[in-house]
């Protein structure tokens, strides 16, 4: 197995994690988010803006199916991702799945310390990023329970690092 499908909530720390695996196995980090931006030359939240959710997640479908192609990846997802148009069925199929399991309140302190990054809770207070938090983790959790690997740590460790070793063997 040479691939590694990275899922959970917004600042769950997919991409610190994707990349702290990439460095470890010595394999390459890729972000899909960004895969998407740089192919379609805007922004995701201009895409979302421009075309709208749907076809976005058509979009993060096409480009999460492109990852077939490479070897030695470590991917990083959005947060929607695993729950639309059986992309986490495919990711099942074509590698290993990892679900972290990051804390409503650790993802809370997350988003409150740096809003700009997260326009979709942007002008909520903590109160209220938590309904939204918890609305979004009921709705996805059951595509995000089924990965191969639940991670319920708040940070990577050499603990996660030698299951997915493991598993990848």
């Amino acid at each position: 197995m040479n691939k590694l499908y990275l899922v959970g909530l917004p600042a769950s720390g997919k991409t610190t994690t994707a990349k702290w695996l990439a460095d470890k196995l010595g394999w390459t980090f890729v972000d899909l988010d960004e895969l998407i931006e740089s192919q379609m030359r805007m922004s995701i939240w201009d895409i979302f803006e421009v075309h709208g959710e749907e076809a976005f997640r058509e979009m993060e479908a096409k480009f999460l199916r492109s990852t077939h192609e490479m070897n030695n990846v470590v991917v990083g997802c959005g947060g929607g991702t695993a729950a639309y148009h059986g992309n986490m069925d495919w990711m099942k199929i074509h590698g290993l799945t990892l679900f972290l399991n990051t804390s409503l309140e650790v993802l809370v302190g997350r988003i409150a310390a740096d809003m700009s990054k997260r326009p979709l809770f942007s002008g909520k207070n903590e109160s209220e990023i938590l309904n939204k938090l918890s609305q979004i983790a009921e709705n996805r959790s059951i595509y995000y329970s089924s990965a191969k690997i639940v991670w319920n740590k708040s940070e990577p460790s050499d603990l996660l690092y030698r299951v997915v070793n493991q598993l990848i063997a």
